[in-house]
Order: C-alpha cells, then structure tokens, then sequence
C-alpha cells in the first residue's frame, strides 16, 4: 500500500478576494496591462442576461476593451457591495455598482446625463493559484448598460470633431 502525499491546491479565501478586487479595481485606472497580468491565458468573459445582446470575449477582447474605455472615460470604478467567495470552486461572486466617469472634453449638454451608474453581479472563477482569473460570467444591468454604451458612442462621436 502506497501512501501519496496529498497537498491541497484549494486558494484560500482572501487569495481569492484579493483577485476578485484586483479584477474590478483595474476600472479604476483603466490600466490594460495590471489587467492583462491577472487574466489568464484562455481568460472569456460572458455576459448575461441574453437579451443585453452582449458577446462572449477572450483575453485580447477584453484588454483592448478596457483600452478603448479609456479612450472615453477618466475611470470607471467598480465597487463591491457584497461578495462570497466559494474556495472548493475557485469562485467569487461579487455584487457590484458603477460609476461612468467620461472625459470633460467629450461630455455635451446637460452633465447629469453622462453621470451614469449601474449594478453587476460578477461570478468570477479563478485558476489553481487563486491569483488569475479564468473566467468571469457578468449580470450586467441591461438598463444602465444601454445608457453608458449609448453615451460612449457619443462621446466616440465628439472626440472625432476634435481630432
């Protein structure tokens, strides 16, 4: 009878709600390259409900996404309300509201319209470490989701008069 060494490969749970932050904290800044080092290598995202019409995005998708944020907005913040994390899983679900913080020089009209919030429930699972995030499936609120897309077309529109 052999006796394998069994070692526990299972995050812990503030690993885990450490990555969780680091993943939303990156609106903050909108910094593509601390968000490219914590997806991993086959990284998607999904998002839901279907009837947001959102597709499904790989790693590369989702950097030049946060890239092209930036190009309209001054941040984004994303902060937890809630979260449970799930160490046998590797998961974390977090409950979340946002801010839209647009560029002055692209804002038009009234500013109360581009003062835009919303809510997400994000179930994040990570890789063995803990430390990467694998795969996100997104709640988007469908609602303040139309809103901001709409105003980053606007904002899109402005920032070519100015160029």
């Amino acid at each position: 009878m052999s006796s394998a060494l069994q070692v526990d490969f299972t995050p812990t749970t503030s690993t885990l709600l450490a990555t969780a932050s680091a993943y939303l904290g990156v609106y903050i800044a909108l910094d593509a390259e601390a968000y490219a080092a914590l997806l991993s290598d086959g990284f998607t995202l999904e998002m839901a409900p279907a009837s947001a019409r959102l597709p499904t995005l790989d790693r590369d998708s989702c950097i030049s996404r946060i890239n092209a944020i930036k190009e309209v907005m001054s941040t984004f913040p994303v902060t937890i309300i809630r979260s449970w994390p799930n160490p046998p899983l590797r998961q974390v679900l977090v409950w979340a509201k946002s801010e839209a913080h647009f560029h002055e020089h692209l804002r038009d009209g009234d500013i109360e319209q581009w003062e835009l919030k919303g809510e997400y429930m994000f179930l994040m699972t990570m890789d063995a470490s803990g430390r990467r995030v694998k795969q996100v499936l997104e709640f988007v609120d469908s609602k303040a989701t139309a809103d901001i897309t709409a105003m980053v077309f606007r904002a899109l529109e402005k920032k070519e008069t100015l160029v």
